[in-house]
């Protein structure tokens, strides 16, 4: 899917790679998206972080999978109800967030 997607030529340009997923769990560490994106990306030295609704990970399981850090929207607002009502300003914040802690 990635090379559909035109992923490789995408990463050269890239300085900070952002994936993301409704939950980091257990399953994501076997084949689901971020983690082949978290893979490319450190193939090609590049820093990755995840954006996601639900984090269920450990931090040494994040790096293990070649993420960084992870920002779930839930960090922002724990009421998982309002995270889905209102998304949008929550992605809002949480691009906010990352944008303060990797792209000064």
């Amino acid at each position: 899917m990635l090379d559909v997607l035109g992923f490789a030529p995408a990463l050269e340009r890239a300085s900070l790679v952002i994936t993301g997923e409704g939950s980091l769990d257990e399953q994501t560490l076997h084949g689901k998206a971020p983690a082949g994106v978290a893979a490319a990306a450190r193939a090609a030295g590049k820093e990755v972080v995840a954006v996601c609704g639900r984090l269920a990970l450990s931090e040494p399981l994040l790096r293990g999978a070649g993420i960084t850090r992870a920002y779930p929207l839930t960090s922002v607002e724990p009421d998982v109800a309002r995270c889905i009502a209102q998304a949008g300003p929550i992605l809002e914040r949480v691009a906010s967030r990352i944008a303060e802690d990797f792209l000064r």
